[in-house]
């Protein structure tokens, strides 16, 4: 008897910590990228077309290892394929990278805008960029806390997914 209360107590833990990395999996971004950062670090970017030299100062929205999102409050939109030089100001170390626009995002206003800009050539910083990218306070919990149990976390997992199904 007491050997079937052990196995059945280990299938039942084994059963729960199986549902939440179900649940754990199912939530994850199926784009294929590793990692999104949306703190804003300063950068300034500065291009070169046939109207003349142009920079600008802003801040990023996302930034991924392979192209940033930048927010500009000023100046005029510039056209898809532009290639660009970009300077990320991260807290201790400044990385400049070359790439090209490759998405305009203008605000209702229509003065302020995002530039997507695709990386294209780290021009031998690859190893700062990805410092200034993960070298951060982790989203994630940092500490354990003691709470209700192992019901509780099942029902609120399944009743966040069914909320988020419904809207």
């Amino acid at each position: 008897v007491i050997s079937f209360v052990i196995l059945m107590f280990w299938i039942i833990r084994n059963l729960y910590f199986l549902v939440i990395s179900v649940f754990l999996a199912d939530g994850r971004d199926q784009d294929g990228e590793n990692v999104k950062v949306y703190d804003a670090e300063g950068v300034v970017i500065e291009a070169e077309e046939k109207t003349g030299k142009w920079f600008y100062e802003g801040v990023t929205t996302l930034m991924t290892e392979h192209n940033l999102t930048v927010f500009l409050d000023e100046g005029q939109s510039r056209s898809l394929g532009t290639p660009v030089s970009v300077s990320v100001l991260g807290n201790d170390t400044e990385v400049n990278v070359k790439g090209a626009v490759t998405g305009i995002r203008e605000s209702r206003s229509g003065v302020a805008r995002t530039h997507t800009i695709e990386i294209l050539d780290f021009d031998g910083n690859e190893l700062d960029y990805f410092q200034i990218l993960y070298d951060r306070v982790p989203t994630l919990p940092q500490s354990l806390h003691r709470d209700y149990g192992v019901i509780p976390h099942l029902w609120q997992n399944i009743a966040n997914r069914v909320a988020r199904t419904i809207k």
